[in-house]
């Protein structure tokens, strides 16, 4: 066996297509009972409406690596409502709605630009919440950021590091509040349907519930020990697993440089996503606020019967998807008299194979060498979207990291 490719995420399965089409032979082992990684397209708990459990959104603009895979199998994308969405804000204990929600937030959001401007990286390399509290803005702006901290950022502003939400913003001259329209595409036939392109292209062996306990370099090769008992050895390996299941691997030899940094500081994304069917709310309406227990959400489609597909965000965990009340009254914050029908989620942080949803890093990232960590060592390569140079969080940085992987592999393999 040439290569053992562990997990079926999007990095994993591009390493395998890439490297079978190099001609190598090829496995695949997967902790979990389906390929997708963080990625889940199911139908809704009791219903038969497909959505989106894990990761959605995507810009084939600003993401040409996922964009050359929707072109190359030919798949159907949905352009998205963002951009043209009617916004609800709830910031200082005021809602507000109207034609003029985002200018406003414009003008508010100007209070940050000349302290942004003004700081050196390693005043930024601090929580969110501990920037904005020393930024001198005003509550609005203030609200505004952290409310887009913890649904962009995907995690607590009191966790994640405010230097990468203002390296991304600053292409855009620091203009968060147009982040959300500019994300809006999304695949029409979900997720799965590059899943299954990618798994059928690979013609890999693929080994569902195969849990990896640890990776042993061997001479000119590798062993892959498995949680269930039994070794696995090939010439090679990639590890395509999210960050925060590296500690749970027993490398050896030990991971070090940039990526055992990594490995100890692991990421802070925990964001909750709930995804519901509700009454009573405004179509193409998207709400932002905080403090809130759902920070973002938005009615992406009318399913009939006068209920909305709705997908909200809590980088906080303030609120349980399953937990139909809760959710109920936490839109009621947007939304006075709204009626949830069903609500759901999956459990993201405490799930053992992600520990985590996207890449959200905490302070102490800004100085990780970002391409080192997908460098060869020895026979091993490593790939996922949390370790990408570019498109890190994102499905971009899986399949850019994938290919890296298999390059570096196929490159060692001769």
């Amino acid at each position: 066996m040439d290569t053992v490719v562990i997990g079926g995420g999007f990095a994993g399965l591009v390493a395998a297509r890439d490297l079978g089409a190099a001609g190598r032979s090829v496995v695949v082992c997967e902790a979990r009972d389906r390929l997708g990684g963080r990625t889940w397209y199911r139908p809704l708990a009791d219903t038969d409406v497909m959505v989106e459990y894990g990761g959605t959104w995507f810009s084939r603009a600003a993401q040409p690596h996922l964009a050359a895979e929707i072109e190359r199998y030919g798949l159907r994308v949905d352009e998205g409502r963002w951009a043209t969405m009617r916004l609800t804000w709830l910031a200082d204990g005021i809602l507000h709605r109207g034609a003029d929600v985002m200018e406003r937030i414009r003008v508010a959001m100007k209070e940050v630009d000349g302290p942004l401007a003004a700081a050196r990286p390693q005043d930024l390399d601090v929580p969110v919440a501990e920037w904005i509290a020393s930024s001198g803005a005003g509550a609005e702006a203030r609200d505004f950021l952290m409310a887009y901290a913890a649904t962009m950022g995907g995690g607590d502003p009191a966790r994640i590091s405010m230097y990468e939400l203002a390296t991304d913003a600053l292409e855009a001259g620091y203009r968060f509040e147009d982040a959300f329209a500019d994300m809006g595409e999304a695949f029409a036939d979900g997720t799965a349907s590059l899943v299954d392109a990618l798994r059928d292209d690979a013609g890999a062996e693929v080994r569902l519930g195969h849990a990896v306990a640890g990776v042993r370099q061997e001479g000119d090769g590798v062993a892959v020990d498995l949680v269930e008992g039994g070794t696995l050895r090939a010439s090679s390996a990639v590890v395509a697993l999210p960050l925060n299941v590296w500690p749970d691997i027993a490398f050896d030899p030990p991971l070090d440089g940039a990526r055992a940094t990594a490995a100890r500081l692991g990421h802070a994304g925990a964001s909750t996503k709930v995804v519901a069917l509700v009454e009573g709310l405004e179509e193409n309406v998207a709400m932002i606020g905080w403090p809130a227990p759902i920070q973002t959400a938005a009615a992406l489609r009318d399913v009939g019967g006068g209920a909305q597909l709705v997908v909200g965000f809590s980088g906080t965990g303030g609120v349980t998807p399953s937990d139909r009340a809760g959710v109920e009254a936490a839109l009621a914050r947007y939304a006075p008299g709204c009626r949830v029908l069903v609500s759901d989620g999956h459990d993201w942080i405490g799930d053992p194979w992600s520990k985590g949803t996207w890449w959200a890093p905490p302070p102490g990232w800004a100085g990780i060498d970002r391409p080192a960590l997908t460098t060869v060592r020895g026979s091993i390569a490593f790939a996922g979207s949390d370790i990408a140079a570019e498109g890190a969080g994102w499905i971009e940085g899986a399949i850019a990291t994938g290919h890296t992987a298999a390059a570096g592999i196929d490159r060692l393999l001769g």
